[in-house]
């Protein structure tokens, strides 16, 4: 596991984890799919009625392009935060992935970013680390709890697997910069 830097100015704000050699890091693979909409389709179809308990019935190609605009946002709100320098941060986006954590901030953390629009279904998921963020992940959140799911079930995981990384190697851990550049 390793886990690199978003941008160049951020290399002390913002970091992906990146789980194999060779792959996209977490927040690649969540822009992937999240602007695919043959993926969002075959997601929203699997889990309509979870969709449907959560926000009514609705046509599965308005859900993919709103979840597509949501991304866009949640993405460009992220980078803005990770590159701004007139005091702005990702304190603002990031809040404390269990509610009873609200108005907390501790190392370790774990947190969760929405997506932009008025009842998102989109998570970031990250850990803090000192006064960075490490994204292990995120999801279409359809269901009140994340254990619920599989596939929010799995981002718990990431979690706490990357929560658990960072406490045992601490300093040691292997923190590689790597420059992605906004499309």
């Amino acid at each position: 596991m390793n886990i690199v830097s978003i941008f160049e100015r951020s290399k002390d704000c913002l970091y992906a984890v990146k789980y194999d050699e060779g792959e996209l890091d977490a927040l690649e693979i969540l822009q992937k799919y999240w602007e695919d909409p043959e993926e969002l389709r075959k997601f929203f179809i699997q889990y309509k009625k979870d969709y449907e308990a959560y926000y009514g019935k609705v046509r599965t190609s308005s859900i993919v392009e709103k979840t597509i605009e949501d991304a866009d946002t949640l993405f460009e709100t992220l980078f803005e935060l990770a590159e701004d320098e007139s005091g702005k941060h990702l304190s603002e986006i990031f809040k404390p992935l269990h509610k009873k954590e609200v108005g907390k901030s501790y190392e370790l953390q774990q947190l969760k970013a929405y997506g932009t629009l008025s009842n998102s279904i989109l998570r970031v998921y990250a850990i803090r680390y000192g006064t960075s963020y490490v994204i292990t992940g995120g999801a279409i959140k359809l269901t009140d709890q994340m254990k619920d799911r599989d596939h929010t079930k799995k981002e718990l995981y990431k979690l706490n697997l990357v929560r658990d990384y960072l406490q045992d190697k601490g300093e040691e851990g292997e923190f590689v910069y790597l420059d992605i550049l906004r499309q």
